[in-house]
């Protein structure tokens, strides 16, 4: 763990009252606070951020206050027998910008503690030099290296922190998607339609899908993004995502699974063949596998 104060000229302007997203690569994404009316904090009290959501896993800053010590925590909502290791840099910013409090190292988060202490500064010397008018702004960069105990990895994130790179929402269940129109129509002349042509929803920001699951879509979505989300357990369902927006890339990759990879018996191979007109598979099949 490392800890050190550094002085910088800030030319960026924070936002006052939310957790912001600065940077997405991989596993990596940045809450940023400003914590109002801190020096009104008495001994053991404590301010949070609000919780923000990254790779299934709600997320928050808390600044607690011991005798005359500021404590910086990171929380999470681990549920039992998940386990997250990551990389971290805190900031905490002087009132005119130009020194931050700066540490950086590495943490294990845990359902039986699911909060992580990770900085601490001098309460008087938050006070003279960090706090501007009862308000401290801080920043925690988190580099996820490992998550054990959760469900099947995602391949690519479609989640809020794509936001800046979209210009559409798709809205399934309580699940939302951050996707390009132009990319998605370019792969599917149902989502053509639905973008670009006469219809209420192309004017729409948000536009919600029924008659489908929101684990198969993000599987569907990984497919056309060219990642290798196909295996036997997820093929039925891409397929079926695939045939109903009409998307030739989707099958097409399928298809060359079932033919290539699938460990599937025949029967079933033959089923979904006949079921989605596979017709690359029909010839294979008319020869021994």
């Amino acid at each position: 763990m490392n800890h050190l104060i550094i002085s910088q000229t800030c030319v960026c302007e924070y936002c006052n009252t939310v957790v912001a997203l600065l940077s997405m690569t991989g596993k990596e994404f940045t809450l940023k606070y400003e914590f109002e009316n801190v020096g009104e904090l008495e001994h053991s009290q404590s301010l949070s951020s609000p919780e923000e959501e990254y790779f299934g896993v709600k997320w928050k800053i808390r600044i607690h206050k011991w005798n005359e010590i500021l404590n910086l925590f990171l929380h999470t909502n681990l549920s039992v027998n998940q386990e997250i290791q990551f990389d971290y840099t805190t900031k905490i910013f002087s009132k005119n910008k130009k020194k931050i409090s700066l540490e950086s190292g590495s943490g294990v988060m845990k359902v039986s503690d699911q909060s992580f202490f990770c900085d601490l500064i001098d309460w008087k010397t938050m006070e003279e030099e960090y706090l501007n008018d009862g308000k401290l702004e801080v920043e925690f960069h988190v580099k996820i290296t490992e998550m054990i105990g959760f469900p099947k990895e995602e391949l690519r994130s479609f989640g809020e922190e794509m936001k800046q790179f979209s210009d559409v929402v798709l809205k399934i269940e309580d699940r939302k998607f951050y996707i390009s129109k132009l990319y998605l129509a370019s792969q599917s002349p149902y989502f053509a339609t639905l973008f670009m042509g006469k219809f209420q929803e192309s004017e729409k920001s948000e536009i919600e899908l029924k008659d489908v699951n929101p684990d198969d879509f993000q599987c569907f979505l990984e497919v056309i993004y060219a990642e290798d989300a196909i295996d036997d357990d997820t093929v039925e369902r891409i397929l079926q995502i695939a045939d109903m927006y009409e998307t030739p890339l989707a099958i097409k990759k399928c298809e060359k699974f079932l033919i290539k990879k699938s460990k599937m018996e025949l029967k079933k191979k033959l089923e979904l063949t006949e079921k989605y007109g596979l017709e690359e598979s029909k010839k294979a099949y008319q020869k021994p596998i």
